[in-house]
């Protein structure tokens, strides 16, 4: 028999919605958002609207799957495993496997090498001397005072490129001697993914840097100046084999009815708009991957913001093309074969809304969860006159006839925005 996820208790839904003053990433021990770094499209904030459409299967968590095809920082994941799912969680960005790897599937913190813990070996980081290696000769100026905003990268402070080299190389090096696996490995880069994202001298993405430390206002130099160091990552356990990969999600959703049991939820989150995960995130790749791309050290013409190139050949995503993102999507539907799929998309989205709900209508029987959500916007001054979208959840049940009318979904959804937009909407 079906039983729900317990939402009671430590489950309740209440729990699992953000709150910016409980939950800061840096300081808070709660499991689903410790560390979570600043992400375009993250889900942090939907989390109780995720928690419904999951309950709302009737899966039993401690004997069903769930699949996040596009896992990103993992807040899907992390609210999965919190449930009891065994969790199989999958982005082909290098970074992302990485914050995955420690934070889905390592279930307590790991031992080292001499009977070290973890403790122990992240105070061993922390107290390595500087190093003048890729990132401070690449991303950072020559001096934090004197700097030149035509020629130096400033991504970070000079201390701060020394102190990600330090723990960069001291890592590889362990990992070059046989003293690292895997999971002990991603438990000490996901922690300094965080800091190298927290103490940027960006808004969050890589793409570009602040002139000048902080920009003209000085924003955030609390986090910007202050000294890099690592923290421990959290870790809970669910008593389940979670697993990680890094896979194309269509090629992964293929494969997956050799991997999942019937009662599988699948939750797919793809691109919304034209914005490359790998172009905005690039310096953590290179964080994660190590093999520091060939670069001129200073500015020298179009490679101001230093971007790696692999995305272009590796990982060119089919969803951040407005003429190919409907087509990419129904291929994916279409490879699907788990018993529910729960699409999480926006109104703000390059896939047309009517397509879209049709689509999942054309492979069963269709719900759909809505809230509202203050549309991104890269300058706060810009006037929108559809300041609110539309995030919803389409939960759709693959071994159900159809009973949806997809007429019905849409306008659902587009009354919600219209109230929303309108004067007085909340």
């Amino acid at each position: 028999m079906n039983r729900r996820p317990d939402l009671a208790g430590p489950h309740a839904l209440s729990a699992m919605e953000w709150n910016a003053g409980r939950h800061s990433a840096l300081q808070t021990d709660d499991y689903l958002f410790s560390q979570l770094i600043p992400y375009i499209g993250n889900k942090r904030k939907l989390l109780g609207l995720i928690a419904q459409a999951i309950a709302a299967t009737g899966e039993d968590p401690g004997q069903a799957d769930f699949v996040d095809l596009f896992a990103g920082t993992g807040v899907v994941s992390r609210l999965a495993k919190r449930l009891g799912f065994r969790v199989m969680t999958n982005d082909w960005e290098p970074y992302s496997e990485v914050l995955n790897r420690c934070h889905v599937a390592t279930s307590a913190p790991p031992r080292f090498a001499g009977g070290r813990d973890y403790a122990q070996v992240m105070a061993e980081l922390n107290a390595l001397p500087p190093l003048e290696g890729w990132v401070t000769r690449h991303l950072c100026p020559d001096d934090d005072v004197q700097y030149d905003t035509a020629r130096d990268r400033m991504f970070y402070m000079r201390k701060n490129g020394m102190r990600i080299d330090a723990i960069r190389e001291r890592i590889a090096q362990w990992e070059h001697d046989g003293l690292l696996d895997a999971g002990q490995k991603a438990c000490l880069l996901a922690p300094l993914l965080y800091s190298a994202s927290y103490n940027s001298n960006t808004s969050g993405l890589f793409k570009g840097f602040h002139r000048g430390w902080g920009g003209r206002t000085g924003t955030a130099l609390y986090r910007i100046a202050a000294d890099l160091y690592l923290r421990p990552a959290c870790f809970i356990d669910n008593g389940r084999d979670n697993q990680v990969m890094r896979m194309d999600a269509h090629d992964l959703a293929t494969h997956l009815h050799t991997q999942v049991g019937q009662a599988a939820i699948t939750y797919v989150d793809p691109p919304y708009n034209q914005h490359p995960y790998g172009a905005n995130y690039h310096v953590l790749n290179t964080i994660a991957l190590w093999d520091q791309p060939d670069l001129a050290p200073k500015i020298t013409g179009r490679d101001k913001s230093a971007i790696r190139q692999d995305w272009r050949t590796e990982r060119r995503s089919p969803y951040n093309h407005r003429r190919q993102a409907l087509v990419a999507y129904r291929g994916l539907l279409s490879a699907l074969d788990t018993r529910w799929i729960a699409t999480s998309y926006s109104t703000d989205g390059f896939i047309p809304l009517d397509d879209m709900v049709r689509a999942n209508c054309e492979r069963g029987d269709v719900r759909v969860f809505t809230r509202g959500y203050k549309r991104y916007r890269v300058s706060r001054q810009r006037y929108s006159a559809r300041p609110m979208t539309v995030e919803f959840i389409l939960l759709t049940n693959t071994r159900r006839r159809r009973t949806c009318d997809p007429d019905g979904i849409v306008q659902e959804i587009m009354t919600v925005e219209a109230s929303l937009n309108s004067p007085g909407g909340d």
